[in-house]
This record gives C-alpha cells, structure tokens and sequence, in this order.
C-alpha cells in the first residue's frame, strides 16, 4: 500500500492514493489514524480511487500549527484533493470526528462532494458538559499521557458484545492511540468541544448518503445515527451487527459489503 506525503498549506499531509474509478475520500476518528481503513482500501480500490489521508497532526502527517477548528481540517482536505488534481466529486466517508469534518467540508464545499457515508457519527454538537469534560480533557493529557489515554478508550470505542474479537482488536487500537502527539489529542478535543451543530444543515445534504452504525455503538447510537438518516432526502441507515464504534475495523466484511453496494449503486451511475 503506498503511501505519499503532499505539501498542502502549513503541512506535510501522509495519503494512500490507490485504485481507479469514481473517488471515495475516507477520513478516520480520534484518536487513530488513516491505518484504520486499511481493509477497506484494499477493497474499494479494486472499483473506485480510494483516498485516505492521515488528517493533520495525526498519523504521519505533520503540521506547524494545531487545527483547533474542524473547519480547518475540511479546507486542508480540500487542499489536498487539488493537489492530487481530484477533479470529480467525490463520496465523503468519514467516521466519528471523521464525519464531523464531513458535514463542515459538504458546508464549505458541496461542489466537492457526490456522496456521503456517516459512519458512527452524530451531527449536533457537544453539550456543555461534554464539551466541559473535553477541554478539561485537553489539558490533562499532557500530564497522563498517551499510553493511559489509549488503555482507558480503546475498550470503549470496541464492541461490548465479543469479548473475544475485542481483545484482539485492542492491541491495535491502543497503538495507534499511544502514536497520536497529545499535542493533536488536545487540539482534536477543542475543535471538537467547538464544533456547530450541523442538523438543521441535514435537509439540505440531498447527494445519496449511508449512515452506518454498530449495533453495540454506545458512543454513537443506532437509534440517534437512524433519526439523523431521516432527516436527509435521499439518505438510508445500515446497522451493522457485532460492531461498537469502531464498525469498519470490527466487521469489516459486513461493512464493505453494504458500503460497496452504495457506492456501486445506480444513483451514482445515473448523476
């Protein structure tokens, strides 16, 4: 899987850029990485051009100054797409903060977009308490470190119905978790403590769209994740069985196999 950086803005931004045919931007969560989407580049690259950055600051990417705005992280992406000289539309997929920075990059750039994958992500904005525990999150990750952070979440964010497929994935997640700077950890959690409230924007969204969730999701439920769906025009919602809230990484399988037969659906053949 090769791997390149590009010069975009004040950054050094690491993206694979594999495969042919229509583009799928993929856009991973906090605290992880682009390597979270490894099983489904290897199969979306065999019908579409598959592009997923590590966002700056996280992964390999590197930056001068923190994004403190999800915002920030929309117009780095839609730097990066024209440097790789992207110049269809392309199908947003994003998970957790991942779909956040979705909804700010359709908001900015609807042009850029043909379709949308929410993938375990809520459109409203933090409350105040979460938003409170977030900052306070912030300042104290420089104090307990990564590798605490990466033991206390990574359960979390893994299904509770298998304990058996949750040991195994832990490893991994913990990984990538303890790799994130907490320099990014912190800037992650204040632009997400600050970011709007994008529902009333879903009616508007009306390119075909997936939401997809885990069925063991607690962070992001399925009931929230289905009320979200209903609320866009041309929108459906696919839960996954088996999954928490990291589905693409537990059933990967289940997951392509619905993603896939959205993104080779007729109503993209047809725009």
């Amino acid at each position: 899987m090769l791997k390149k950086k590009l010069a975009v803005r004040d950054s050094q931004i690491n993206v694979v850029d594999m495969g042919q045919g229509p583009p799928v931007l993929l856009i991973h969560g906090f605290p992880l990485n682009q390597t979270m989407w490894n099983s489904q580049i290897l199969e979306f690259s065999k019908s579409h051009r598959v592009i997923c950055p590590d966002l700056a600051g996280f992964g390999l990417s590197q930056c001068s100054q923190p994004r403190l705005h999800l915002r920030d992280h929309a117009r780095d992406l839609s730097e990066m797409l024209d440097v790789l000289n992207v110049l269809e539309s392309v199908i947003f997929c994003g998970l957790s903060m991942g779909g956040y920075i979705g909804w700010e990059f359709w908001k900015q750039y609807p042009e850029k977009i043909s379709g949308v994958v929410a993938c375990n992500t809520r459109a409203a904005n933090d409350t105040p308490e979460v938003a409170r525990g977030r900052k306070i999150a912030a300042k104290s990750i420089f104090k307990t470190g990564t590798q605490l952070l990466a033991r206390q979440m990574a359960p979390r964010l893994l299904s509770s119905g298998s304990q058996e497929q949750t040991s195994s994935l832990q490893p991994t997640v913990e990984k990538m978790i303890e790799q994130t700077s907490p320099d990014s950890i912190a800037a992650g959690q204040i632009a997400m403590s600050a970011r709007t409230d994008a529902t009333s924007w879903l009616p508007m969204i009306d390119c075909p769209a997936l939401f997809v969730g885990g069925e063991y999701d607690e962070i992001t439920t399925t009931q929230e994740m289905s009320s979200n769906a209903a609320l866009l025009p041309n929108a459906q919602f696919i839960e996954i069985k088996k999954a928490g809230h990291l589905t693409p990484l537990e059933q990967p399988e289940s997951f392509n196999d619905q993603v896939l037969g959205f993104l080779n659906s007729s109503q993209f053949c047809q725009r």
